[in-house]
């Protein structure tokens, strides 16, 4: 999803392959041999076979440098990197275990493991929140950075992830699902 909010943002054209993971499709012989992680997305272009979506976006931001979606200051591109990494190591998890868990049937869900997800959610919101206090993005302006929040803030209202307490997170959460390069992660997330 985060590829393809960057892939909208800077207006390139693409072909979308769908890959059926339910099925384990990405974890077949000729899937493992473009990516042998077994994960989506894979970016291919000519003389390119990008995977990994962190890496994917870098290489789309070099490789097509307008609009800008990255600081060119060595020292803001690194705090951009370790921003991205915040979100892949600490906010992404427990999003994701919420996620799986809120589809289990309710008499299998388990009220701690949530509690222990939310919790830690809550834990880095503050540090979010204090960032965003005086900026609308992490950087000052919209990069890279943001948009890999993008998909996971999304489901925080549909796993009942309640932003009020920090209202800086909160608007920028909506700033983030107005642009329209996030159409198609939306969708992607409602269904």
């Amino acid at each position: 999803m985060r590829t393809r909010i960057v892939l909208k943002e800077k207006a390139l054209d693409f072909d979308r392959i769908l890959i059926d993971l339910p099925s384990k499709e990405q974890k077949e012989p000729w899937f493992l041999s473009i990516n042998p992680y077994g994960k989506v997305p894979v970016l291919v272009e000519e003389g390119a076979w990008v995977y990994e979506s962190a890496i994917c976006n870098e290489y789309l931001e070099d490789q097509y440098p307008t609009p800008a979606l990255s600081p060119s200051a060595p020292a803001a591109k690194a705090e951009m990197r370790l921003l991205i990494e915040l979100c892949n190591s600490q906010f992404v998890p427990p999003i994701i275990r919420l996620l799986y868990t809120s589809r289990k049937p309710k008499a299998e869900q388990d009220p701690a493991r949530m509690a222990r997800n939310t919790d830690q959610l809550n834990t880095l919101f503050p540090q979010l929140e204090e960032r965003l206090r005086h900026q609308d993005y992490l950087l000052g302006d919209y990069s890279l950075a943001d948009l890999t929040f993008s998909p996971f803030l999304g489901l925080c209202d549909k796993l009942g992830i309640d932003l009020s307490p920090f209202p800086h997170v909160a608007a920028w959460a909506e700033r983030l699902k107005s642009r329209p390069s996030y159409e198609e992660v939306r969708i992607g997330l409602t269904g």
